[in-house]
């Protein structure tokens, strides 16, 4: 059963997740893990989630120890050092569970980890935006990490060959009991590449030619660049044997027309607030797999260099 959770990254995924789960369980037994000039930064600016202050338990490396459940909700240019940070948390028995976009985070956990338990996953549904002390926004007139948001999403998870293992029955227990949504589908790898497919289009065009969704919702130019740049990781998804549809694709645009207008994809966020963004995740991914399996990607080889 799970008791003690450890959370490594405090964006926008971080703070819904840690806020959700922090109603739910004792204090003491929610980590978020991060190294002393972090979580000074931490204190001292406050984080919130919804206006609300997270009164988180904070703790360095140093007094690590291993729990039950290891989550990581970084961006991806930051989970290598992420997850050496947190080797002492990590045991036999730990589950260790990434959040990040993209279908390469698993491998560099087990790269770093070793773990015994790792479950493949994703999240999806939630409108979390982050505005951060060094952006333009701030709540009030104090510096602070604010994190908004509507929808919580769900949890999408399961072991890399669909089998139903243990740490699959004790996260669900876990996630059902913490009150969490979540689904555990027939292939989790799969679920992982489609939801990849459509942010190597949505994110990509939003943060390149600086539009919200509305951009891409309206038929045009940037609609068909969208759909563009999600064929080509079709593609390539089906040279690596992750076969995606067609109608899964036209489903993925139809969930883009149903979001708000004026809301934006976690890339644009990125490049408005000046951050680093996850270009390696997407086209990056995209173009690396074309070399390999000598499939043509112009669309997204624009969108890396770009975005670089």
């Amino acid at each position: 059963m799970i008791k003690t959770v450890g959370i490594v990254g405090l964006g926008a995924l971080g703070v819904l997740y840690g806020s959700l789960l922090l109603e739910k369980m004792d204090r003491e037994d929610l980590l978020i893990i991060a190294d002393e000039e972090r979580i000074r930064r931490y204190r001292a600016e406050g984080v919130y989630a919804n206006g609300k202050k997270c009164e988180f338990h904070y703790v360095t490396p140093e007094e690590g120890s291993p729990v039950d459940l290891l989550i990581f909700t970084t961006k991806y240019m930051a989970l290598a050092e992420a997850a050496r940070m947190a080797r002492p948390f990590c045991g036999e028995q730990t589950i260790v569970m990434s959040f990040l976009n993209g279908v390469s985070s698993e491998q560099m956990l087990e790269e770093i980890l070793k773990p015994k338990r790792l479950l493949y996953s994703c999240v999806q549904g939630m409108d979390a935006t982050r505005v951060d002390a060094h952006s333009a926004v701030c709540l009030g007139d104090t510096k602070n990490r604010q994190v908004t948001y509507s929808k919580a999403g769900y949890i999408a998870f399961g072991e890399k060959d669909s089998s139903r293992s243990e740490a699959v029955c004790e996260a669900e227990e876990f996630f059902g009991r913490t009150g969490l949504a979540y689904q555990v589908p027939e292939d989790i790898r799969h679920q992982i590449y489609s939801k990849w497919m459509l942010n190597v289009g949505v994110n990509q065009t939003c943060a390149v030619f600086d539009v919200d969704y509305e951009g891409v919702q309206r038929p045009g130019e940037l609609r068909n660049i969208m759909v563009t740049a999600m064929e080509e990781a079709r593609s390539v998804a089906a040279a690596a044997g992750i076969l995606l549809t067609e109608e899964e694709l036209r489903g993925w645009v139809d969930v883009i027309d149903g979001l708000s207008p004026k809301g934006q994809p976690s890339m644009r966020q990125d490049v408005l607030a000046g951050r680093q963004t996850e270009v390696e995740l997407f086209a990056g991914t995209v173009c690396a797999m074309g070399c390999k399996y000598g499939i043509p990607v112009p669309q997204n080889e624009e969108f890396y260099r770009l975005l670089k």
